[in-house]
């Protein structure tokens, strides 16, 4: 499923038009970036859970030369499906 499906979705269920159904489906996603780049976490119930992680320093190589290449650290996101995620599974 990608966005164009849940746009389509949200026109056949809610009986919304294209444009307030893209809308709807806009703001919910750039409101859960928001969330996320503030580092909050985002409960969506039934569904799961958003979180933002920082990731260490690390290590690896070069598949190609076998060069160590040092991975600086960051923020990861991590999803956890809630249970009712995979009742209907």
């Amino acid at each position: 499923m990608v966005k164009a499906d849940l746009i389509e979705r949200a026109v056949l269920e809610a009986g919304l038009s294209r444009r307030e159904a893209k809308a709807t489906v806009e703001a919910v996603f750039d409101t859960l970036s928001e969330s996320l780049r503030r580092g909050e976490r985002v409960v969506i119930r039934g569904f799961g859970s958003f979180t933002v992680r920082s990731r260490r320093v690390g290590m690896a190589r070069n598949p190609r030369t076998g060069e160590p290449i040092a991975i600086p650290p960051g923020r990861v996101i991590r999803f956890k499906p809630g249970r009712d995620c995979f009742a209907a599974v």
